[in-house]
């Protein structure tokens, strides 16, 4: 259903799920797309949990309203005929199932892509980067290494449950050129 009387209703809009690790670019990739494509909207868990009070000492509860925020926004912004980009640590498949059955029940094409780095390569990008996504958490330590490891590993299995996931390969200093590989990859 297409609610905005100022859009053709011939656009099928897109739900364009980024996956990959934190510093690997999907930020980036997400604020390009949206910078061409009328409406089209960039929805940033990182910036939703700063918004939730004392988020910071509540996190599972936090993460699952951000989660539900998401899914909220998701569906209204395809239902109004608009793409989405949703850039995604995926740990859990079921939530990359989730958004799937999203697009299919608001009629929108579904992408599940995936910026994949080597382990050294996304743990290295995210110590250059220096903290999480969120701000106002501390900066990250070799304390940190352990839980950064289990979470690229838990990014590895939950995306290999997902078999049509398609794998963009990133390198590093290339946005354009993997801006361009989006781009073939959502056509």
């Amino acid at each position: 259903m297409n609610n905005n009387p100022n859009m053709t209703t011939h656009h099928q809009p897109k739900l364009i799920f980024l996956n990959g690790f934190a510093g690997c670019g999907k930020t980036t990739l997400a604020k390009m797309y949206i910078d061409e494509h009328l409406l089209a909207l960039d929805i940033e868990g990182d910036e939703l949990m700063p918004m939730l009070g004392q988020w910071k000492e509540n996190w599972d509860a936090a993460a699952n309203c951000k989660l539900a925020l998401t899914e909220s926004m998701v569906v209204t912004h395809l239902r109004s005929g608009y793409d989405v980009v949703l850039p995604f640590l995926l740990v859990d498949a079921m939530h990359a199932e989730t958004y799937e059955n999203i697009a299919h029940d608001t009629g929108a094409h579904f992408f599940e892509i995936m910026l994949s780095l080597t382990k050294e390569e996304a743990i290295g990008r995210l110590q250059k980067r220096g903290t999480w996504g969120e701000v106002g958490l501390p900066p990250l330590t070799e304390r940190d290494l352990p839980d950064i490891e289990k979470l690229y590993d838990d990014m590895v299995t939950a995306t290999s449950q997902r078999p049509n996931t398609i794998n963009i390969y990133p390198k590093e200093g290339a946005i354009k050129e993997t801006y361009k590989a989006l781009l073939a990859a959502v056509r």
